[in-house]
């Protein structure tokens, strides 16, 4: 059973027709022994019956005696024979039930009359009446115990305390096994909670849990899931911190020996150190203000306002603002295809996240090249929109493809002429961007040089 609640709707349907079951069962063996018992008996006692009469007629009583006594030791019943008035005819008494019956006369001549023998099966008593050579008619009765009879469907017919007992001990079992099976996992996704409460972000929850196919089993699951992402996200943000007091201290480092250097040189050498005073300034300005994008973007500040607009038209205005800054360097951005596209969200922080892309791309492709950009709108399956930007640079390690999304992540630059850059944010705001916008992004490298960069959005209507 893969779901919980049909493991304890099955357990109580299961006791519900135990009871049932039991209540029939018991029922159907005492009426399947009685009706047995019954034939038995209907085919022996004629055959002694007739026998004992024949034997006191021609041997008398003490044969009767003899044969009886003897059948009772290999049987381990009681006989007792009576004339037809109910008088016994051998030595030693009898129950009152069967001195009681041997005087019914007439229920005795009914049963002879169909050829039937007086049985009571849960008192275990037969007799049959017969009649004897010479005309006399006699009565042989038969007493066994009851329980060698019916000792099953007797006790459990005749005691229903013993049932109900015997019920109640196997739903009690039932109940327990079950009340485990649900507590015992739910005990040990405890612990795991208990332990990521106290920091232990490593704790995850016993392989048994997970290995299970129900409700139970899914939250196991999702509580790992869940625990990766906390330690994930604990450690981001630890290595964040690191990330970002490293990247401050070192224009602030610089910032500190131009004001000790300044205070040092004379009147005409001031300019130079203001003029990097200024630059250290401007950075710090930068990446302030790049760090304080990207903390808006991951807690959801700059999703409240969303709205359609036109793709097409934004790309078109960032690859021209790229383009005029990139002539200044001997670069080009061409836009190669654009694809009307429509879609919804934040344009100006889409716009900045693009911007990134491009600007990244500048910066490394080299002088006399260009960047290509495309705007492709995929109509197959679900409409989305994928937009291309394309360099001719030296392109990225391939085992380093995902780690330019991550802050901070530079990769090593082989021309010293392009180490001017960034502080490894943009694409990571990028990144964030086109996830907020229920998108993805990845990079490849091109096969005959350069770095493309895919962004995958979905679009809405298709405009011709």
């Amino acid at each position: 059973m893969q779901s919980l609640f049909f493991k304890i709707f099955f357990g109580f349907c299961v006791v519900v027709v135990l009871v049932g079951l039991s209540i029939e069962t018991s029922s159907i063996l005492a009426n399947y022994y009685e009706m047995r018992w019954q034939g038995v008996l209907h085919s022996i006692m004629p055959m002694e019956a007739e026998k004992c009469a024949r034997m006191y007629e021609t041997s008398g009583k003490p044969a009767v005696q003899d044969y009886l006594k003897a059948l009772q030791q290999q049987k381990s019943v009681r006989f007792y024979f009576f004339d037809e008035d109910g008088n016994s005819l051998l030595d030693g008494g009898a129950p009152e039930l069967i001195l009681k019956m041997a005087k019914n006369k007439e229920q005795l001549n009914q049963t002879a009359r169909q050829n039937l023998s007086l049985v009571i099966p849960r008192q275990g008593v037969a007799m049959r009446l017969v009649e004897g050579p010479s005309g006399r008619k006699y009565n042989l009765a038969f007493q066994q115990s009851p329980r060698q009879i019916m000792p099953v469907s007797e006790a459990v017919g005749t005691h229903p305390y013993l049932r109900l007992l015997g019920i109640g001990l196997f739903g009690a079992v039932l109940c327990f096994l079950l009340t485990r099976n649900i507590t015992k996992p739910i005990v040990r996704l405890r612990a795991a909670a208990s332990g990521i409460a106290a920091g232990r972000f490593k704790t995850r929850v016993d392989p048994s849990v997970r290995r299970r196919h129900d409700e139970i089993g899914t939250l196991g699951r999702d509580f790992d899931r869940m625990a990766e992402q906390i330690e994930a996200l604990v450690n981001a943000q630890r290595d964040l911190l690191g990330d970002v007091s490293h990247e401050l201290r070192s224009p602030l480092a610089r910032l500190i020996v131009a004001l000790g250097l300044l205070r040092q040189v004379p009147p005409e050498e001031t300019p130079e150190y203001l003029n990097r005073i200024a630059q250290e300034a401007d950075r710090l300005d930068k990446l302030i203000g790049q760090l304080l994008t990207l903390t808006r973007i991951e807690s959801g500040v700059e999703s409240t306002q969303r709205e359609k607009f036109d793709l097409t038209n934004l790309v078109q205005e960032v690859a021209a603002d790229g383009d005029f800054e990139a002539r200044a360097h001997g670069r080009e951005v061409k836009v190669v295809r654009a694809d009307s596209c429509t879609t919804s969200g934040a344009p100006e922080i889409l716009r900045s996240a693009i911007e990134n892309i491009v600007r990244n791309a500048i910066r490394h492709t080299p002088p006399g090249t260009s960047v290509n950009v495309t705007l492709e709108h995929i109509s197959t399956g679900e409409p989305k929109a994928l937009l291309q930007v394309r360099d001719y640079g030296p392109g990225v390690p391939e085992k380093m493809l995902r780690d330019i999304f991550v802050p901070f992540h530079r990769v090593p630059n082989q021309d010293e002429s392009n180490s001017h850059g960034g502080a490894g944010l943009g694409l990571a705001i990028a990144e964030r961007v086109v996830r907020l916008h229920e998108g993805h992004i990845r990079a490849r490298n091109a096969a005959n040089g350069g770095l493309i960069v895919e962004i995958e959005l979905p679009v809405h209507g298709n405009t011709v």
